[in-house]
């Protein structure tokens, strides 16, 4: 044990006599939650008093002190007793004291996946709601349930998944048959992207060279570039996406009515920033992965009945759940984090510490508690606006679609919850986020207009809710991708603490799924340590 974990709230004693002047004083009659093995050659575990044999313990305490020497032969103890010993402290010595700092999603994921390796986990939000970015309210005029912010999730969405079956949620989320999208166009119409005729990459590439919204040789290109991604996933690295594009020659038609649709959305960046590397790992794990893997998901509630049974699942694991509670310093001891001093004044001890907040609180967090960030290059954020508008009728007759042309970029039927509502979002929204609402509401509803003349005839708007996240998500351009930090990211100067969020190095664009793998990969990064 390095001499951090004393002060863990494990009482500690030495079975060498050192410090422990009689071994029957480490029973649970003296209220000693736990005692350290020591020096047994092969390192050191936590060993639980109730499955501690006292003749064992009475036998090997005090062994240096009258022999001189810890050969077991001394002491009269089976080497088999040893070894059996050995294995039951190395299946205790994973379980941790786990504490995550944040309820979002990254959060949620670093503690469940603690929670299925039995740790005792506690999570620590400052809100008094779990999900972060990713939640839903009742709207104010109508009592409607809302999200902050529509997202569309897909069948790669695997550790997302994970977390929703878990907690039984997974009956949420719709799953498409195949991939379809509705691409809509002012002047062109309405096409459909249909990969759902052939399995996997054929469907797809199939139903791109049949999309009708662009030339049949943009079509051909687009299929072409996808080919050479996955082929060749390497070569899109220190690219931007217009730079890929610029190399392999792909039409105009094509950037502007496919790529940078497809960019906007998974990856809330304009194509001259955007990192082309992000937007080959979304074609290779998604688009062109396996055909229940390139479906969508289409959530049928909020977004916070997703994660609404978490606290009761930790609950029933032994963990807990502390919302409206912030984190005010991180305690260390030579060089390891500790303990966490909360805004309650309370103090929280720890084996391990994921810190799954956003970059900006983390940063604030680590000064707080005299903790230098390694460098790391600014990070720039990237604004997303999300409108819901009430119309006095439903006009809407597909779940979903692609606007071409347009501020709007996509356009969600909510008529699950209102008869006549939809949800329009609109990515890297830096034209329009310091846009009046009422200016915005007017926009986007006669953009509407020109993109469905003939349903949306006669059709009102009764009311409207403008979300602006001006902080979205990370704007990650080939260089912050390359600058991602990993779980470990303090490592070495401090022990014991690991980080999680989006913005972290998870393979992945900004999204939930790469919110939900970065709070599993830190887990694995805190056992890995502690098994070390």
């Amino acid at each position: 044990m390095e001499a951090g974990d004393q002060d863990l709230g494990h009482p500690r004693a030495d079975l060498f006599g050192r410090e422990a002047a009689d071994a029957h004083d480490l029973t649970p009659n003296k209220g000693v939650r736990s005692v350290e093995v020591g020096d047994l050659r092969a390192g050191a575990a936590y060993v639980a008093p109730s499955e501690v044999d006292p003749e064992f313990i009475g036998r090997f305490a005090g062994l240096g002190k009258r022999f001189g020497s810890y050969d077991c032969r001394d002491a009269k103890i089976k080497p088999v007793e040893i070894i059996h010993r050995g294995v039951w402290h190395f299946r205790n010595l994973r379980r941790m004291k786990l504490l995550v700092i944040g309820g979002g999603w990254a959060g949620i994921a670093a503690a469940m996946e603690g929670a299925r390796k039995g740790h005792d986990v506690t999570l620590v939000e400052e809100r008094p709601y779990i999900g972060g970015r990713a939640r839903s309210f009742a709207d104010r005029t109508t009592g409607d349930v809302i999200d902050n912010g529509q997202h569309v999730m897909m069948g790669c969405y695997h550790e997302l998944l994970r977390i929703c079956r878990d907690l039984g949620t997974e009956h949420h989320l719709e799953r498409q048959q195949a991939l379809r999208v509705a691409f809509v166009d002012p002047r062109r119409g309405r096409h459909v992207l249909d990969a759902g005729m052939l399995p996997g990459r054929l469907g797809m590439a199939l139903g791109l060279l049949r999309l009708g919204s662009m030339p049949i040789m943009a079509r051909v290109a687009i299929v072409r570039q996808a080919t050479r991604i996955l082929v060749s996933p390497d070569s899109a690295k220190g690219l931007t996406c217009s730079e890929l594009f610029a190399r392999s020659r792909q039409p105009r038609e094509a950037i502007e009515r496919f790529w940078e649709p497809l960019i906007l959305a998974t990856l809330n960046a304009p194509v001259e920033t955007a990192s082309a590397e992000m937007l080959c790992a979304v074609l290779r794990l998604a688009f062109f992965g396996s055909t229940t893997d390139a479906t969508l998901l289409i959530p049928t509630a909020g977004l916070s009945d997703l994660v609404e049974p978490f606290p009761a699942w930790l609950d029933q694991r032994g963990g807990r759940v502390l919302l409206s509670t912030g984190v005010e310093r991180i305690n260390l001891l030579q060089g390891r984090a500790v303990s966490v001093e909360l805004s309650d004044t309370t103090t929280l001890q720890a084996d391990a510490i994921v810190c799954a907040t956003p970059l900006r609180a983390m940063d604030r967090l680590m000064r707080a508690s005299g903790i230098d960030m390694p460098p790391m290059p600014e990070v720039q954020m990237s604004p997303i606006v999300s409108l819901y508008l009430w119309y006095d009728r439903q006009w809407m007759d597909t779940d979903f679609a692609a606007a071409l042309s347009t501020t709007v970029q996509w356009v969600f039927n909510k008529e699950r919850i209102a008869k006549g509502l939809v949800a329009l979002t609109v990515s890297s929204a830096s034209d329009i986020v310091g846009m009046p609402t009422e200016e915005v509401v007017r926009l986007c509803d006669d953009e509407l207009r020109r993109l469905f003349p003939k349903s949306m005839s006669g059709a009102s708007v009764r009311h409207g809710v403008v979300i602006k996240e001006k902080h979205a998500t990370p704007l990650i351009s080939p260089t912050i991708q390359a600058m991602r930090p990993p779980s470990d990211l303090f490592r070495p100067q401090v022990r014991g603490l690991f980080i999680a969020g989006d913005w972290t190095q998870t393979g992945l664009p900004a999204t939930l799924e790469g919110a939900a793998r970065s709070g599993v990969a830190a887990i694995a990064a805190a056992q890995n340590v502690a098994q070390a």
